[in-house]
């Protein structure tokens, strides 16, 4: 996803994909970040959006101002990992682009009728709008529901 790489992880016995965000002045207002995991949060079990499991942040002490031999310390989030539940089917990119995977014409409308209904209950019930919908952020679990990944709310 953006900003930040993906890994598979294990929590418990269940397998989980783990988004490590890249932290610096450019990719994370730790305000906006709060945001945007209460949004994640409210979001219920939705059999068309990747469920959003939990999330940790690591806090780092970086010296603000040094004067004599004081040092004044602030903290700042230095990494944040995001769990989410593991879809092992792949993205829709890879699905399209891909001519042995072949869909069928069942297959796409059924994947197409579960974006918008994904897309209908972020919009309507919640108030969220992705902003960055695209067939690499819709993920197929092994039944080919589509799954919507990579939420960013607009308040």
């Amino acid at each position: 996803g953006g900003f930040g790489a993906v890994y598979r992880g294990v929590l418990g016995t269940q397998n989980i994909a783990v988004k490590k965000i890249v932290v610096n002045e450019y990719t994370v207002d730790e305000r906006l970040f709060r945001c945007e995991v209460d949004s994640l949060m409210t979001i219920k079990n939705h059999p068309n959006l990747v469920r959003f499991l939990g999330f940790c942040s690591n806090k780092a002490r970086i010296v603000k101002d040094k004067t004599g031999s004081e040092e004044s310390f602030y903290p700042q989030i230095m990494d944040i990992l995001l769990c989410f539940e593991y879809i092992s089917n792949g993205s829709l990119d890879e699905h399209i682009t891909d001519e042995f995977r072949g869909l069928t014409w069942d297959n796409r409308f059924d994947i197409i009728k579960g974006i918008c209904e994904g897309l209908r209950y972020l919009h309507e019930d919640k108030s969220i709008i992705h902003m960055d919908l695209k067939p690499a952020n819709i993920l197929l679990d092994d039944h080919m529901v589509p799954k919507i990944t990579d939420l960013v709310s607009q308040d």
